[in-house]
């Protein structure tokens, strides 16, 4: 039976969707306005193992992620850039859109931008008008905090102390401090870098907050199952959107598990653009780092914070090549009479941690204990050939849960590689170093080393 921290209730409960075993689950997208960092990418890989792991225990599960291709961050790229918005938008997405595909993130349904679903938004705000928990000033359209009388229940915030504790952007607009903006008044900026919408109250745009539940009632309607997102969205964002959800429906819980996602620090402070400190989805996978990145992640509980060194990586390799090892050695055992080996036991500790709020370290540990009993059967020639394939077929099924592939793939020496490689030796030969050696750092940029042999060289992908 599985259990899941419910970050509404602050405590572990048995999970029940709303609907039989139909989940909805929505998860805070990206603001694509530069690369996605890998501290990005945790977050998205702790809900992908949470969704394979519904679908592997049976739950049906539509998986949505909204797309915030609307935002002060885009257009401040755009006009530093000078590009439209949407050229900015639509390249930093697709970028993150191929880290994904690589890192084997493939369990979203829908990916929903907020400019495709800018009436949902108009409709939205236009209900928390009527209704008298927002109002217009100049244009702009805010939510009035002191209105609702839950706020601050999620994160445990007290409303009235918020103006002092919290860093808030002066807006002269707002009735008080903490007010949020809904719909912002078109700033006069050229079209080019600021998009815009006609509304019931002039020319603007969303929001930061009102598009995620704009876009979840238009998918879900006005509840649902399972909201995620990193921790530090508790508040501000998670909060408003609570506020604006339940007070344009009348209706509570409108989220039933509030599920929460651990920080990657770096060093002592959080991964962030705002501190400088990032290492890009594009960076690891220019290192060929991302099976190893998945591994890691997944192996760390998902509400634990991750303290990202290239240590812990390297560590996570080797474990990750450990299990590989292991089912390759598990594919060479031909033994028909030896010794019976169930995996019974091992499984079932496996699904009991992760049942347990998806503990994955402690269900990877039941893993390696299998490991370890089956490799001293192997190293006497006593394990059989049927329990390597059970043993091999276990694996198989935990590689899919977790989204690392139990055969590492079979690199291809990329066009580009080659021809650097093949410029080097021609230059070693003539023995200019200098040319040789600004070929090699080519190289390594690529994600590729070079060892010079007697009669040539090989080119080696770095691990």
């Amino acid at each position: 039976m599985l259990r899941i921290y419910n970050s509404r209730t602050r405590k572990k409960e048995v999970f029940k969707p709303r609907e039989g075993k139909k989940v909805r689950m929505f998860v805070c997208g990206i603001t694509p306005y530069d690369f996605a960092h890998i501290g990005n990418f945790k977050v998205f890989l702790n809900y992908d193992l949470l969704a394979r792991y519904l679908a592997h225990r049976g739950y049906k599960v539509f998986y949505l992620q909204n797309v915030t291709d609307v935002d002060d961050k885009i257009v401040n790229a755009a006009k530093a850039h000078n590009k439209n918005w949407k050229e900015i938008a639509d390249h930093y997405f697709n970028d993150f859109l191929a880290v994904c595909d690589a890192l084997h993130i493939t369990s979203v349904t829908t990916y929903a931008k907020a400019t495709e679903h800018i009436r949902d938004i108009i409709s939205q705000i236009s209900r928390l008008v009527e209704k008298g928990y927002a109002y217009e000033q100049n244009g702009s359209v805010y939510f009035e905090v002191n209105k609702f009388k839950n706020y601050g229940k999620l994160s445990g915030q007290n409303p009235a102390k918020l103006h002092t504790s919290v860093r808030l952007a002066p807006d002269a607009n707002k009735k008080h401090p903490y007010d949020f903006v809904l719909w912002k008044a078109r700033e006069g900026i050229d079209e080019k870098y600021e998009p815009s919408w006609d509304s019931p109250w002039g020319l603007g745009r969303p929001g930061w907050h009102i598009e995620d539940t704009a876009i979840s009632e238009h998918y879900f309607g006005p509840q649902y199952d399972i909201h995620g997102g990193a921790v530090e969205l508790k508040f501000p964002h998670h909060e408003a959107e609570i506020a604006q959800a339940e007070s344009a429906s009348g209706k509570k819980p409108f989220v039933k598990y509030w599920v929460h996602a651990g920080i990657l620090m770096l060093g002592k402070e959080k991964m962030s653009k705002s501190f400088g400190n990032v290492i890009t989805g594009k960076q690891m996978l220019a290192a060929r780092g991302q099976d190893a990145f998945r591994f890691l992640v997944a192996a760390t509980h998902y509400r634990s914070p991750i303290p990202y060194s290239e240590k812990l990586l390297a560590q996570a390799r080797t474990n990750l090549s450990r299990i590989r090892e292991f089912a390759r050695n598990l594919e060479k055992v031909t033994t028909k009479k030896g010794i019976e080996f169930s995996v019974a036991p091992y499984a079932k500790k496996f699904y009991a941690k992760m049942d347990d709020d998806l503990n994955a370290p402690a269900a990877f540990a039941a893993i390696f204990i299998l490991m370890r009993a089956a490799h001293k059967l192997m190293a006497k020639e006593k394990l059989s050939v049927d329990s390597a394939h059970a043993i091999l077929s276990f694996l198989e099924i935990i590689a899919s849960v977790i989204g690392v592939p139990l055969r590492e793939k079979e690199s291809v020496i990329p066009d580009r590689v080659l021809t650097l490689a093949n410029k080097r030796e021609k230059a070693r030969t003539e023995k200019n170093w200098v040319k040789a050696d600004a070929l090699r750092a080519e190289i390594e940029k690529e994600g590729y080393g070079i060892k010079d042999l007697a009669d040539g060289f090989e080119i080696i992908l770095k691990r």
